[in-house]
C-alpha cells in the first residue's frame, strides 16, 4: 500500500479497495495524469475519504503514475519538551520544521539541522523515527513528488525560539499537546497525518 497527498488530498494505492467502501475507487489503468484526475474529482476526495487506486501491483502502478515527477527527499521532526511540541507558521499554515537533505548528509542529520535553522534551538535529540509521508507540488511549472522522513525529538533546554524569517517562517512556537487537534484544519494534509500519528501513538 502506498499513500501520497496530491493537491493536498489523500490518494491510496492498494490491492484491497474493499477496506475503503465509502471512498472514490478507480482502477489504476484509468489514471494517467494523477494531478488532473484529482483536480477533476476534488469535491469527492478528503482526508478521511481518499481516492483509492485499485492495483494488482501497487508498487508498479505507483512508479508508472509518478514517473513524470521530479523526486526529492526531505527530513524533519516533531520536537517535544514534555507536554508541548514545536511548530512553525508559514503562509498562514501551521507546519513542522523540515527541509531538503543535503549531499553527504544523513536524513537524521538533516532533520536536526532543519529544526535548528527554522526554529533557532539546539541540543534536541532523536528519540525514534515516527513515519514517512509523500506529497506533491509544482515548482517552476514542474510536478514534484516529495518524500519526507519524520523523527521524534526530545528537548529539555530553555532557548527562546527564533523563526527563520528569510524562509518565510513567521513563528516558531511551542504548542500545548491539548491544542494540537484545534490546529489540524490549519495544516497541510501531510502534516496533519504526522500530527495525528503523534497524537495517537506518542503523546501522554
Amino acid at each position: 500500500m502506498y499513500k501520497v497527498f496530491v493537491e493536498n488530498r489523500l490518494v491510496i494505492f492498494t490491492q484491497k479497495s474493499k477496506n475503503y467502501p465509502h471512498s472514490l475507487i478507480v482502477e489504476a489503468s484509468h489514471v494517467q495524469d494523477i494531478n488532473a484526475f484529482v483536480r477533476k474529482n476534488a469535491s469527492m476526495i478528503t482526508h478521511s475519504l481518499p481516492l483509492v487506486i485499485q492495483c494488482s501491483h501497487p508498487e508498479l502502478d505507483f512508479i508508472r503514475i509518478f514517473q513524470p515527477f521530479e523526486k526529492v527527499v526531505a527530513a524533519g521532526g516533531i520536537v517535544h519538551n514534555g507536554h508541548e511540541i514545536l511548530m512553525i507558521r508559514k503562509n498562514d499554515f501551521w507546519d513542522l520544521p523540515k527541509g531538503f537533505v543535503d549531499q553527504e548528509e544523513s536524513i537524521e542529520q538533516c532533520a536536526y539541522r532543519e529544526i535548528s535553522e527554522e526554529c533557532g534551538i539546539s541540543g534536541h535529540s532523536i528519540n525514534r523515527k515516527l513515519m514517512e509521508t509523500m506529497h506533491t507540488y509544482e515548482y517552476e511549472g514542474r510536478p514534484v513528488l516529495k518524500k519526507s522522513h519524520w523523527f521524534l525529538f526530545q528537548y529539555s533546554g530553555s532557548e527562546k525560539t527564533s523563526p527563520q524569517r528569510d524562509e518565510g517562517i513567521l513563528e516558531a512556537k511551542w504548542i500545548a499537546e491539548k491544542d494540537i487537534d484545534g490546529l489540524l484544519e490549519k495544516c497541510y494534509s501531510s502534516i496533519r497525518d504526522v500530527l495525528e500519528c503523534y497524537s495517537s501513538n506518542v503523546k501522554n
